[in-house]
């Protein structure tokens, strides 16, 4: 079954030993691949665009110097270079195309034509001007189809009405398309609820359930054909959300408008002048711009920053898109882009705190040395090919930018600043001076793309260098381990080995509570845990994610948390409450051992390092928004800077004050967002068994399951066409495939376990240990049992898991498999080594703000197109307390509540009645019982 599923799943393409899997998977998302008879080659690839450009050049060393760098990735080129050198034959190459729309609405079509053709081309597309609202709607159709994601047009109004109106209107549309879209969720809810009721209560349109459902789809809007369908029981799952999906949302996803002036709109940009929606190219003139990337973290090495690979790279870089240039045509400056990437990687690599004078100078530095040295090389271009056409217009301009960075550049210290000044002071003046052969511009932009084509996680000026990253540990587990750039912070900070290796373990942590501050061998001692138990919780610090998930009734087992610690059989079964908090323990102790077992996500807190230097270490969440406005100040004279700011509710009254010290520090292009704090929505229905505990029953409960006697047990049948999931992963390597079948309820029935490419007799057993498993869970064996037999078991394969997205390792496939089966059945997210909730897959997030999102996680298959299932909305448990504490505000005279009845709501048909008559779940109110 399964087992054939990838046989011809595609290769993992050949890459340069020095890039990284993230590398790879963007230079093919870049188009950096070709087929070859071994398979796709990123290599082969990197082969012919150096080749390429040597011919374009007609240099073999220039050829050989590309290949070098890309193959270390130090450079890295844009898709659109990349499809033109790859192609059979010529093809435009442009990163981006700054144009000037006309004023004239009779000019409209003739200009749309044009940016229709360069967003053909790849290029990204800054406007200088103020098209129509049908202009852009064209606009953004043609990027939607030439631009596989993000923003692609950016359009730069003039200052004043028409501004104004292309704010106004454009979050109108944004607006409108946000109302849509909840609009589109609240139909398909109230349909496919109105459905639901409908085939629950046999097609009864009398029914007073459906005709309450059926007068709520009425007030969201829906027509009264779909509501006539939805009472025959028959509604299309989600087709108000897919019709939004499908191109009816009114808001432009790939053309964005930026202001002249903050106000209230998140992006702003100089009036009058095109910019890209990266920030890195901006002109008053049309052009065609070709671009690059390159990687200043790599230039960093043994504490010292490589100045002649870096200088080498620059001039490399300027030789081979000045190649593109005269391959596939020109503007009249020939202009040029090289981006700066991994600043803040490269800072962090020379123990600077990215919020400090030293920082800033270095950073302007190394701003500089990039700027001289591709000016330097276009001017030697220029003495053997000729300056560029237009270099006559634009010569009194090149020489006074050239002036103010060669002045600027006398301010900084330190011996790239040093190199820098002295290829400053070579360039030829007066009549000497041949002028430059290409426009030469330096940029620190928002291109992410480029970002992950270099092995970075954040562009350009963003304060997020990596501290850490997950992998496998030295003794062979897997989990959290110091970052190279964060050991290479360490080593210029003058960490040794062994300091180095004390704060390696404080990040990895020590995978012990042995000496542990707060839960520690002596203080579980001294609460009655045995040599055994404690060892048990060693075993399982080895590989955990979480305290909670070593500390568990599941690795003690119940009956020592029973018998030995005296807990309630269900605290002991692992079913209520949290196991550390009960023994006593509060949370700054359970954090505090945490950090030293498990390990911690900041170096600042690290009990090894200097205090002087926690703010080299600092995260992005804590550098102040002032920081990168004052690292763009200082790079402004040698390069071009876009900004990309989030602020927290503390810094948002600041906004305005932000936004007018980036325009000083000659920011190009910055967006400003806000974050709202975290919002939880609590989805589970109310605890109908906690009620009932609280208060004695008035009419005899029928015996459950277990409690039955053994011959009164029989097996309960799965229905013939059934619900259930796939989830595919990789555990230590060796692919599983589980599969699992639910009653009409949501509660597991069954479950398949199919592998790929191991042995038959492995596959067999595995076989009929899921068959065991499926006609246990069908007999009413309860998965927790199953759970805790079977959790922590250790054998072969075992170790790192891919594909799952809440869990990143297992001791076993058995450990995996009932680890999963806990997550996704029983809510048990302390097994999880990543927040189910915050791990978004196809699933619901914290972040989530509708519950009719769930309804993507049905099969539509299942359900044959026709209903979502039975997928029930109910209120969050706070917001149906909250009511029923109104309720009994208003109330003068009302029994005491003590449990549901027996019977259903006449209104909803839900079990949620109370003894007062209230139906929780609808807030129908009938007569109280007894009355």
């Amino acid at each position: 079954m399964a087992n054939d599923l990838d046989h011809d799943a595609p290769l993992a393409p050949a890459a340069p030993p020095a890039w990284s899997e993230a590398m790879t998977l963007a230079a093919q998302e870049a188009g950096l691949t070709l087929d070859t008879p071994q398979g796709p080659s990123v290599s082969a690839a990197i082969e012919r665009l150096s080749t390429r450009i040597g011919l374009w050049a007609g240099s073999e060393t220039l050829a050989k110097e590309t290949r070098t760098l890309v193959e270390a990735g130090q450079i890295a080129f844009d898709p659109a270079l990349i499809r033109a050198a790859l192609a059979p034959g010529a093809e435009l190459a442009m990163s981006a195309a700054l144009i000037h729309w006309p004023a004239d609405r009779g000019e409209e079509m003739q200009a749309l034509s044009r940016a229709q053709t360069l967003l053909a081309a790849g290029a990204k597309l800054g406007i200088a001007g103020a098209p129509s609202p049908a202009a852009l709607d064209a606009l953004d159709a043609a990027a939607r189809m030439c631009a596989p994601e993000g923003v692609a047009i950016l359009v730069c109004p003039p200052s004043g009405e028409p501004a104004r109106s292309l704010v106004v209107e454009s979050t109108a549309r944004a607006r409108a398309g946000a109302a849509l879209a909840a609009g589109a969720r609240t139909l398909d809810a109230s349909l496919a609820d109105l459905a639901i009721e409908a085939v629950r209560n046999g097609l009864n349109a009398e029914h007073g359930g459906v005709q309450r459902k059926a007068a709520a789809a009425r007030l969201a809007g829906a027509p009264d054909a779909d509501i006539v369908a939805a009472l025959a029981g028959a509604v299309a799952r989600g087709a108000y959300t897919e019709a939004i999906d499908a191109g009816a949302d009114p808001s432009r996803c790939r053309v964005a408008i930026a202001a002249p002036e903050l106000g209230g709109h998140p992006l702003m940009a100089p009036a009058g002048a095109a910019v890209d929606p990266t920030g890195a190219v901006a002109a008053d003139d049309e052009c065609n711009v070709i671009a690059a990337s390159v990687a200043l973290h790599r230039f960093h090495h043994a504490g010292a920053f490589d100045l002649d690979g870096f200088e080498t790279a620059v001039r490399t870089l300027v030789r081979a898109l000045d190649s593109a240039h005269g391959a596939h045509g020109a503007s009249a400056r020939r202009p040029i882009v090289i981006r700066l990437e991994g600043m803040a990687a490269m800072l962090l690599r020379a123990g600077l705190a990215y919020d400090s004078g030293e920082a800033r100078n270095t950073a302007a530095a190394v701003a500089a040395l990039a700027h001289a040295a591709a000016i330097a090389e276009s001017n030697a271009m220029a003495n053997t090919l000729g300056a560029y056409p237009d270099w006559q217009n634009a010569k009194r301009s090149e020489e006074a930018r050239v002036r103010a960075a060669r002045d600027a550049a006398t301010t900084l210290t330190g011996d790239i600043a040093a190199r820098a000044q002295a290829l400053y002071r070579a360039l030829p003046s007066g009549k000497s001076n041949a002028g430059l052969h290409t426009s030469i511009a330096i940029a620190l932009a928002k291109d992410g793309a480029g970002a992950r084509r270099l092995g970075l996680s954040a562009p350009g000026l963003a304060p997020s260098p990596s501290h850490f990253a997950f992998g496998v540990r030295e003794d062979g587990g897997f989990g959290r381990l110091l970052s190279e750039d964060a050991r290479a912070a360490l080593a210029a900070l003058g960490y040794d080995n062994q300091e180095i290796a004390a704060l390696s373990r404080h990040i990895e942590g020590r995978r012990t509570l042995k000496g542990a501050p707060g839960v520690s061998h002596d203080r579980l001692a001294e609460l009655g845990f045995t040599e055994p138990a404690l060892e048990a919780i060693e075993d399982a610090a080895a590989n955990a994610f979480h305290l909670r998930a070593v500390v568990h009734p599941l690795v003690l087992g119940a009956d020592f948390c029973k018998d030995v610690l005296k807990l309630p059989a269900d605290v002991a079964a692992g079913k209520r409450g949290d196991l550390m908090m009960t023994l006593g323990f509060n949370e700054a102790e359970i954090a505090a051992a945490e950090a030293y077992c498990i390990g911690a996500s900041d170096l600042r807190n690290a009990p090894e390092l200097r205090e002087a230097d926690a703010a080299v270490f600092a995260p992005a969440d804590a550098i102040a928004p002032d920081a990168p406005i004052a690292m763009a100040a200082a790079l402004a004279p040698f390069a071009r800077v876009a900004l990309d700011i989030t602020l927290t509710t503390a810094d948002f009254a600041r906004r305005q004050e932000l936004a007018e010290a980036a325009r000083a520090a000659g920011v190009s292009l910055m967006a400003i967002h806000t974050q709202a704090p975290p919002i939880t929505l609590t989805l589970a229905p109310l605890q109908e068994a906690e009620d009932a505990a609280v208060a004695p029953q008035t009419h005899e409960q029928p015996a459950t399951a277990a409690q039955q006697s053994p011959e009164r047990i029989g097996r309960r049948r799965l229905p013939e066409r059934r619900k259930g999931y796939i989830q595919k992963s990789v555990v230590g390597g060796h692919k599983v495939y589980l599969h699992t079948g639910e009653y009409d309820d949501g509660e597991l029935g069954e479950i398949f376990i199919d592998l790929h490419k191991e042995g038959a007799a492995f596959r067999s057993l595995m076989n009929n240990f899921a068959i065991s498993i499926s006609i246990g869970l069908q007999y009413g064996v309860p998965l927790e049992e199953y759970c805790d037999a079977f959790l922590y078991t250790r054998f072969e394969p075992a170790g790192e898991v891919k594909g799952n997205d809440t869990i990143r390792h297992a001791t076993s496939i058995l450990d995996y498999i009932f680890r999963e089966l806990a997550v996704s059945y029983l809510g048990r997210g302390d097994l999880a080594q990543v927040d189910p909730f915050d791990a978004r897959g196809d699933g619901l997030s914290k972040k989530a703000q509708d519950a009719e999102s769930a309804a993507r996680l049905i099969s539509r298959g299942f359900a044959r197109g026709a209903a979502p299932d039975n997928l029930v909305m109910l209120r969050p448990r706070a917001a149906v307390e909250s009511l029923r504490d109104r309720r009994d505000e208003k109330a003068t005279a009302r029994p005491a509540a003590t449990g549901y009845r027996a019977e259903p709501c006449g209104a909803c048909g839900h079990f949620t009645v109370d003894q007062a008559g209230v139906c929780a779940a609808c807030g129908v109110k009938g007569e109280a019982k007894g009355n």
